[in-house]
């Protein structure tokens, strides 16, 4: 589990946004479609932002993006889910991916705690 405090993951987040504006800068065409991309898919519909915010969490842990995981938990926050959501959405990460689902799923919850002190 990270011991990183609230203070380190945000500089984590902020370079991973930085990295991803230097990708922007290379391309932009592709990076302007990819957040276009990102911005629809939480919009409100039948499922709201925070539920599909939950969602990308539990993709970005399935899928072991430790990166992603922090990026989707802050957008997650940001958009109102608890942490009883994110821990039920957690719990399917564990039953469907196991050991290293529940490990970074460890991730995603230490990530909330941290960062909503």
């Amino acid at each position: 589990m990270s011991n990183e405090s609230s203070v380190e993951l945000k500089s984590r987040l902020s370079l991973v946004n930085k990295q991803f504006a230097a990708l922007g800068q290379a391309q932009p065409l592709v990076m302007t479609g990819f957040q276009s991309v990102m911005k629809a898919a939480v919009q409100e519909g039948t499922l709201s932002p925070a539920l599909k915010e939950l969602i990308a969490v539990a993709l970005a842990v399935f899928k072991g993006c430790d990166d992603c995981v922090l990026f989707h938990t802050v957008q997650a926050i940001h958009h109102g889910a608890t942490r009883a959501q994110l821990a039920e959405v957690l719990a399917v990460n564990v039953e469907m991916g196991g050991g290293p689902g529940a490990v970074y799923a460890a991730k995603a919850l230490n990530y909330f705690d941290t960062l909503v002190q």
